[in-house]
């Protein structure tokens, strides 16, 4: 890269920053006027935490109570914001988060109501990440953020929106830093976080590369395939069927050695054979359930 190229994209990366960090104060400052909990992620935060990030990303990145996602989604809509689709991924579940795009707006806008491979219930998972939050400066702003633990852990999830980030990995990176930067006592508390946000799975490569002692894998909540799938009633074949199709190569290894939702019996296993079919039906159409609950 020339000096001229090296000077514009920095140039460039400060914009970005500059937009990311304006959409991040006005959407948390619209969650405060409409009561919904919400906060910040992403690079302004782990910077505010003494992390590094490798590259600026393109959007600001906001978790969101997911009781209030629907609310929060119209609100954006009304100001204008407008749902960002990708033609070249194709997925059998439905994306964990909400891209959106405005024309007023350098930068984008990620919402998340859900975290990919934290199995419990995704409300209890919010509460909990809510309860070690903290509060930035941003621009002359003070904004709800997630706090210093939570920012590593999340920072090293390579798969926020699926598998289709994995590619985009940067968990060396991360763990190099949040080998130095965590003491032994921030190591424990991220272990025991992951534990109770059911993410023993997901995040079974940072736990190791922390020196701690991985916990056992658990199939996903009913609470959470609820979610991700938009059904009433999931089975245990269903919510074993949306771990292999969340999980990442790690996480898969886990899963295939646990017993969870495998069949116990004879009979156990005719029944899982019979049902395949429902399966099958309910995980291909989870999308088409999410299109229409969002109108």
């Amino acid at each position: 890269m020339t000096t001229a190229d090296a000077t514009s994209s920095k140039a460039r990366d400060a914009l970005i920053r500059e937009s990311k960090d304006l959409i991040a104060i006005n959407v948390i400052g619209l969650c405060k006027t409409l009561r919904i909990r919400a906060m910040l992620g992403g690079g302004p935060v782990l910077n505010a935490n003494g992390l590094l990030t490798p590259h600026v990303s393109t959007s600001a990145a906001i978790l969101v109570d997911p009781s209030s996602f629907r609310h929060l989604r119209q609100s954006l809509f009304d100001q204008g914001w407008r749902e960002s689709r990708s033609l070249r991924r194709i997925r059998v579940l439905p994306a964990a988060r909400l891209m959106l795009w405005h024309p007023d707006e350098l930068a984008g806008l990620n919402i998340y109501p859900v975290i990919p491979g934290f199995f419990a219930d995704p409300e209890e998972t919010f509460d909990i990440i809510w309860e070690r939050r903290k509060e930035v400066p941003l621009r002359g702003h003070t904004v709800r953020a997630l706090g210093r633990v939570a920012s590593a852990i999340l920072a090293s999830h390579d798969g926020l929106d699926g598998r289709s980030t994995r590619a985009r990995s940067n968990f060396d990176y991360f763990v190099d830093q949040f080998s130095k930067l965590l003491d032994a006592r921030e190591r424990l508390i991220a272990v025991d976080l992951i534990r109770r946000l059911g993410g023993c799975a997901e995040m079974n490569r940072l736990i190791v590369a922390l020196g701690e002692q991985p916990c056992e894998f658990s199939l996903p909540s009913i609470g959470y395939a609820q979610w991700r799938l938009q059904i009433a009633e999931p089975s245990d074949q269903m919510r074993r069927a949306l771990a292999l199709l969340e999980l990442g190569p790690d996480g898969r290894k886990l899963l295939y050695a646990s017993k969870s939702g495998r069949p116990r019996s004879v009979g156990d296993a005719v029944r899982s054979a019979l049902s395949l079919p429902r399966t099958i039906v309910t995980v291909f159409g989870a999308k088409r359930r999410w299109s229409q609950s969002l109108g």
